[in-house]
C-alpha cells in the first residue's frame, strides 16, 4: 500500500517511507522493461526459424554450423558451412534508463497517485480575478443586445433562457444594495456576463448595528415630514412598460438625469459631534481605528458615540425592557411548539419537525401504566409549550423556556437632564406608619 504524499508529514520516517516507494517503482518499471526484452527476442527467434522442408542447420563439433542437405539421388552429404556465413540471429540491445527517464517515470507515478488519494471535491469552485472593466462596457453590451431578432445572437437565446433561473438571486442582490433614502447615489461593483444575459452585484451591504438603526430613527422622522410636504412621493402607472415596448437605455434616459436629493436630518455640530462627520456616509468609519478594516465584520465605538446613536435611534427603539412581557414569544418557545407540531396563539406557524409521528409509538400511556395521571378534558397549548415534558407523551427536540424573571424597576425618563439615579415619583413612597 503506498501512501499519498498529502498525508505523509515532513520528517525522516516520511522521507524512508518515501525512498522504499520509489525503490518499489524503479523495480517494477525494470521488470516491465525486461519483460518487454525478453518477449522481443522471441518474436526474432521465431523468425529465424525455417519454413517446413526447408533444411534445418546442424550443429558442428568445431563451431560451425552444417546444412543438411536432401540429394536428388537420395545421396545426403554434409557441408561444413561458416557461422560467420549464415550471420548471427540479432539480439535487440537493452535499453539503458537513465538518470532522467527514471526521474520521468517517479514524477509520472507520483502524479496519477496523487490523483489517485487525491480529496475529490465534488462542488469545487475556483474564483478566477478579474480585471475591472469601466461602467461603458456592460453598457454598450445591453444596448446592442436590445433587439435579439438580428441573426448574430441567434447563439445567445440559450444563453439568455438559462440565465432566467438566477434570476430571482440577482433581484434579491439588486434589492439588498439599494441606496438609502439618506444617499443621493451609490455605486457598487457588478459581476456581469459576457452576452448581458445576466449581471449581479458583487457587494455585501455590511453595516455598523447601532449607526444603521440610528439612520433608519432619523429617516423616521424625516419620512413623517416627507409624506407630509410629499416632495419625494410621486404617483406611478403600473405597469409602466407595455409588453411590446423596448426596455429604456440607461445611458440615453437615465445617466444624465440629476438625481432627487437624499434625505438627511440636520445634525448638530455640538450635541451630535461624536456623529456629526460621518453619520450618513455609505461605509463609515472605514479606515479609522472603530472597524477592524475593508472587511467591515467588527466595530469598537466610543461611549460618546454609542449615547449620541442611542438619542437618534430612540424613535425605533423599543420601550420594553421587562422580559415577562415576552413570555411564550420567545425563541425557545418557537423551538418547542415546532418540536410538538403546535402553533401558539397568535404566534408563528411552522411545518412539522418530526413528521412520521404515530400515537401507537408512545413508551407509555394510560392503558400500559396504572401510575399514569389520567387527564380527560384538552390541554392548552400554552401549558403543552411551556411544561413539554409534563403534558406531552413525546417531548422530542424540546426547549425548555425560562417561566419568570425578576420584577423591573427600571422607569425611563422622558427628560435628558435628570440625573443618571433619581426617585421617580411614580413609585409610592413608603410611610413610616407602616413600616
Amino acid at each position: 500500500m503506498s501512501l499519498p504524499p498529502y498525508m505523509i508529514p515532513p520528517n525522516a520516517w516520511a522521507a524512508q517511507i518515501m525512498a522504499q516507494q520509489q525503490a518499489q517503482a524503479y523495480a517494477a518499471a525494470a521488470q516491465v522493461q525486461q519483460a518487454q526484452m525478453h518477449a522481443h527476442q522471441m518474436a526474432n527467434q521465431i523468425q529465424q526459424i525455417p519454413p517446413p522442408g526447408a533444411p534445418l542447420p546442424v550443429p558442428m563439433t568445431n563451431g560451425s554450423v552444417g546444412m543438411a542437405q536432401s540429394g536428388i539421388g537420395g545421396n545426403n552429404s554434409v557441408g561444413g558451412i561458416n557461422q560467420a556465413q549464415l550471420g548471427q540471429i540479432p539480439t535487440p540491445k537493452p535499453d539503458i534508463i537513465t538518470e532522467e527517464k527514471l526521474q520521468e517515470k517517479a514524477q509520472k507515478w507520483h502524479q496519477l497517485q496523487s490523483k489517485r488519494f487525491a480529496e475529490k471535491r465534488k462542488f469545487g469552485f475556483v474564483d478566477a480575478q478579474k480585471e475591472d472593466m469601466p461602467p461603458e462596457h456592460i453598457r454598450k453590451i445591453i444596448r446592442d443586445h436590445g433587439d435579439m431578432t438580428s441573426r448574430k445572437y441567434r447563439h445567445d437565446k440559450r444563453v439568455y433562457l438559462g440565465a432566467l433561473k438566477y434570476m430571482p438571486h440577482a433581484v434579491l442582490k439588486l434589492l439588498e444594495n439599494m441606496p438609502m433614502p439618506w444617499e443621493q447615489i451609490r455605486d457598487v461593483q457588478v459581476l456581469y456576463h459576457i452576452t448581458g444575459a445576466i449581471t449581479f452585484v458583487n457587494e455585501i451591504p455590511w453595516v455598523i448595528e447601532p449607526v444603521y438603526i440610528a439612520q433608519w430613527g432619523t429617516m423616521w422622522i424625516m419620512m413623517r415630514r416627507e409624506k407630509r410636504d410629499r416632495r419625494h412621493f410621486k404617483r406611478m402607472r403600473f405597469p409602466p412598460f407595455d409588453d411590446e415596448e423596448p426596455p429604456l437605455d440607461y445611458a440615453d434616459n437615465i445617466l444624465d438625469v440629476e438625481p432627487l436629493e437624499a434625505i438627511q436630518i440636520d445634525l448638530d455640530p455640538e450635541e451630535d459631534g461624536p456623529v456629526y462627520k460621518w453619520f450618513y456616509e455609505h461605509r463609515p468609519l472605514v479606515g479609522t481605528p472603530y472597524v477592524n478594516g475593508s472587511t467591515y465584520r467588527k466595530w469598537n465605538l466610543t461611549l460618546p458615540q454609542l449615547a449620541t446613536l442611542y438619542r437618534l435611534a430612540n424613535q425605533l427603539l423599543t420601550d420594553l425592557v421587562d422580559d415577562n412581557f415576552f413570555y411564550l414569544f420567545d425563541p425557545k418557545s418557537f423551538f418547542t411548539a415546532k418540536a410538538l407540531n403546535m402553533a401558539i396563539p397568535g404566534g408563528p406557524k411552522f411545518e412539522p419537525l418530526i413528521k412520521d409521528h404515530n400515537v401507537g409509538d408512545e413508551d407509555w400511556n394510560e392503558f400500559n401504566d396504572i401510575n399514569k395521571v389520567i387527564i380527560r378534558q384538552p390541554i392548552r397549548t400554552e401549558y403543552r409549550i411551556a411544561f413539554p415534558y409534563l403534558y406531552n407523551n413525546m417531548p422530542h427536540f424540546v426547549h425548555l423556556s425560562w417561566y419568570h424573571t425578576p420584577n423591573v424597576v427600571y422607569i425611563k425618563t422622558e427628560d435628558p437632564d435628570l440625573p443618571a439615579f433619581y426617585f421617580d415619583p411614580l413609585i409610592n413612597p413608603i410611610s413610616h406608619r407602616h413600616a
